[in-house]
């Protein structure tokens, strides 16, 4: 099986070229992001060669797909053996790698393309594993993504946050295109909207496939269809290419947001052949402490302004994919997708047989734990005191305190845990302050809970 990676930033046409690729034969899926959103967490789950750890990751995969805001076509469960039996290692990769070959085979394709952007940060290690994955890196004017950006309600919001990550993403893969020029084949947005036959045809020849007017009537298939109706971010989708689609950021953009991605992002601009507007090499802003911290206010604010205006439905099915990480962490179920994915980074996964101790009364360790599975018993002096379930919390007195555990906790059933060490916490409170805060009032609200019970 062939794949294929379509990389760059989003904002970009990767839907509008994904949705032109299957018109040529390939599977192409909407994307749930598998190693985006897992790859960070794979520590959390322990040693995959033990079965349980494996299975975990394996069912995590594949609730995501199928948990996906755009279900795929003709697969709504995929069966967990066989995907095992698929992969070639335990790795997040090879899960990866099974769930797409199984949906490029129930579509009777050869081959199939991803559009998860960002995944040419992992392109070394695709390339050991797929071997010779090809590689097609979609890029448009920085301005005009940020224009993009600023309108959509997913994604940063400011100017500088959204250009310096545009920035990030352009300089890998124009690195990853040096490193394997023969497997990389750039595609200008631009000009896939001003001229998509020649365009497509010579993306053809690269993929070894025949051209088929069908490519550009993408927006009459089902796909289409189904990929348009699920969020407002795509509603174009449905339509013909939009020729007049560039340069919007002229007048989109104040000459302050333009100067701002400029100055960020100038040296990709000027790789890609883009020309500047306002400012010129060497004459790029620079943006000290107290400014930065102003943007990042804004840009907070602006992103929860936005995601308050998404569409109900569409704000449902993305919620709905997320819980399959956060559900069972009571409270995760506030956090925005971005701070759940990056709290699970600070934490590690543990699995606890029933009947053995978590933690001991007297001694003097400070973890954090959180029950995402199971059920645990608190012995103080030998004698149970309290029961907790999922999405409890234990540990936080020490946590806070520094002093002596109070109690014993030991599993009454086989036990899954997330484990915040004291160490990463403090981790945590220097790189996401406001997500610590927010980890912190959560925990001390259900330890003040739990005094009022005991008081009743």
């Amino acid at each position: 099986m062939q794949p294929v990676f379509i990389v760059g930033e989003q904002r970009s046409g990767s839907n509008l070229l994904r949705l032109m690729l299957s018109q040529a034969g390939l599977a192409a899926p909407h994307p749930p992001h598998i190693l985006s959103r897992l790859m960070p967490l794979v520590p959390s789950y322990g040693d995959l060669d033990q079965n349980s750890n494996w299975r975990r990751l394996i069912e995590d995969a594949c609730l995501l797909v199928e948990r996906n805001p755009v279900p795929w076509q003709s697969v709504d469960h995929f069966d967990r053996q066989a995907i095992e039996e698929r992969c070639r290692e335990r790795s997040l990769i090879a899960i990866f790698g099974a769930l797409m070959d199984t949906y490029a085979e129930s579509q009777g394709a050869q081959a199939w393309v991803c559009k998860s952007m960002q995944y040419s940060k992992y392109g070394e290690e695709l390339d050991r594993y797929f071997v010779t994955p090809k590689y097609l890196f979609l890029y448009r004017d920085g301005r005009d993504v940020t224009l993009s950006f600023t309108k959509a309600v997913v994604g940063d919001k400011h100017p500088y946050h959204i250009a310096r990550r545009w920035n990030e993403s352009q300089s890998v893969c124009l690195a990853e295109q040096e490193r394997i020029p023969e497997r990389y084949h750039s595609l200008c947005y631009e000009e896939i909207t001003a001229e998509p036959e020649p365009i497509l045809r010579r993306l053809c020849d690269f993929l070894e496939l025949p051209f088929t007017p069908a490519m550009l009537d993408f927006h009459r298939s089902s796909e289409a269809q189904a990929t348009s109706d699920k969020s407002q971010l795509w509603q174009n989708l449905s339509r013909p290419v939009m020729r007049n689609n560039t340069k919007k950021f002229l007048t989109g953009l104040t000459e302050r947001q333009i100067r701002i991605v400029e100055s960020v992002a100038g040296a990709s601009l000027d790789a890609l052949g883009y020309e500047r507007a306002f400012v010129q090499p060497n004459e790029e802003l620079v943006f000290g402490a107290e400014e930065l911290a102003i943007f990042e206010k804004q840009n907070a604010a602006t992103k929860a302004a936005r995601r308050a205006t998404m569409e109900e439905g569409d704000s449902r099915r993305r919620e709905h994919q997320l819980d399959t990480l956060t559900q069972r962490v009571y409270f995760m179920t506030e956090f925005s997708r971005q701070e759940a994915l990056q709290f699970l980074t600070f934490v590690h996964e543990e699995h606890i047989p029933e009947g053995a101790t978590v933690v001991e009364e007297g001694s003097m360790e400070r973890d954090l734990f959180f029950i995402i599975d199971g059920t645990a018993a608190i012995f103080r002096g030998g004698e149970k005191i309290a029961e907790l379930a999922n999405g409890e919390c234990f540990g936080e007195i020490s946590m806070f305190s520094g002093g002596p555990r109070t109690g014993t906790v030991r599993a009454q059933t086989d036990l899954r845990v997330f484990r915040l060490p004291w160490a990463r916490l403090r981790g945590l409170r220097v790189d996401a302050p406001g997500l610590a805060n927010q980890v912190l009032w959560a925990v001390s609200a259900r330890l003040a809970d739990r005094f009022r019970g005991a008081l009743a």
